[in-house]
Formats: C-alpha cells, structure tokens, sequence
C-alpha cells in the first residue's frame, strides 16, 4: 500500500493555506525545525541541530515524534535518534525526507523547500543569534544534498510542491494536485 508524507520545511514561500490543506489531508507530516509551529497537529518534528533543541525544546508542546541526528540532543532531551547510513553533508530538510522514508514513505510531498535567499531565510524570520541561519555558500550545497536523494531514495516518488522554489530534482505540482493525485 503506497504510503504518503508530507515534508514541511521553512523556506519563506511557506502559506498557512498550504499547511492548513496538508493538515486538513489527513496525512502524516515531518515538520523541519520551527515549522512545527506552521503545522502544529504533524505526527513528527526533525531537526537535526543540537543548538536548535538546546532553544527550543523547552517550548515544545506537541505530542509529536521529535527526531535528530543530533547524538547530544538524543541524549540530553531523549529525542529520536535518526541516522542515515548516508554520511557526508546534509541539511535538515534532506533528513526530514529520509526520516520519511525510514517510516515507510513510498511518496513525500515537499512544502516550504525554497532552497533560496531571495526572498528572506524563514518563514518564520531569522533564528537567534546563538543559532545559525543560512548563508549564501550553503544554497549550493542544499541543491547537492538534495539531488542526491534522487539516486539514495529509489522507488520513492519525491514531489515538490512549494510555491517558490530553486530546487530542480523533483518533479513540481500545487499542494492541491499532489495531495489529490
């Protein structure tokens, strides 16, 4: 039985209209990092971050899943621990994706992947200042990472269906489309 997920991630395209339709699906969703708060009924939260954890975890109230790749945070907040046998770089929205398959995903719909600095870093604005946010030299880097999830993840169906985004390796459709298809 195919199984879907939806990937929810902070690129500042993100619409509260797309995550009420992805909420209002009825299908599991991996929120990235700060995103939980976007869609705050998902079933799991990843972030890979140990510092992202050290500011947050005190302010989640969720009875989500919460994942890292984070050895630290696992230990210090008894998160999930979720690492792929891929090592290498990565980026939190590339294990949001991953995790998805880990959990039986056969098809993952993709919102807020702008993989981008043209139009701000978040959704949600900058993170703290004792947290790091996304640099111009990452960007190039994000598009590696993911595209390499193309070759990593077969006979998985990868559909991208952010409104404003730079990332070419998946196949594009509205929120609407892919959620109906």
């Amino acid at each position: 039985m195919e199984q879907t997920y939806i990937c929810v991630a902070s690129g500042p395209s993100l619409t509260k209209e797309d995550c009420a339709r992805a909420c209002l699906s009825g299908l599991p969703i991996i929120a990235v990092n700060s995103s939980w708060l976007a869609v705050p009924d998902c079933q799991h939260i990843f972030a890979a971050d140990y510092d992202w954890w050290c500011h947050y975890h005190e302010s989640i109230n969720t009875n989500a899943s919460l994942w890292t790749q984070s050895e630290r945070a696992h230990i210090r907040y008894g998160v999930n621990l979720f690492r792929p046998q891929e090592g290498g770089p990565f980026n939190s929205g590339q294990r949001a994706i991953q995790l998805a398959a880990h959990l039986g995903a056969s098809r993952i719909i993709l919102l807020g992947y702008d993989c981008t600095l043209a139009n701000g870093e978040h959704w949600h604005g900058r993170h703290p200042a004792t947290m790091h946010n996304p640099v111009p030299r990452e960007v190039g880097r994000w598009h590696t990472d993911f595209s390499s999830l193309v070759s990593e993840l077969l006979g998985v169906e990868i559909i991208n269906a952010t409104r404003h985004t730079a990332l070419t390796c998946f196949p594009r459709i509205t929120i609407e489309a892919a959620i109906n298809a």
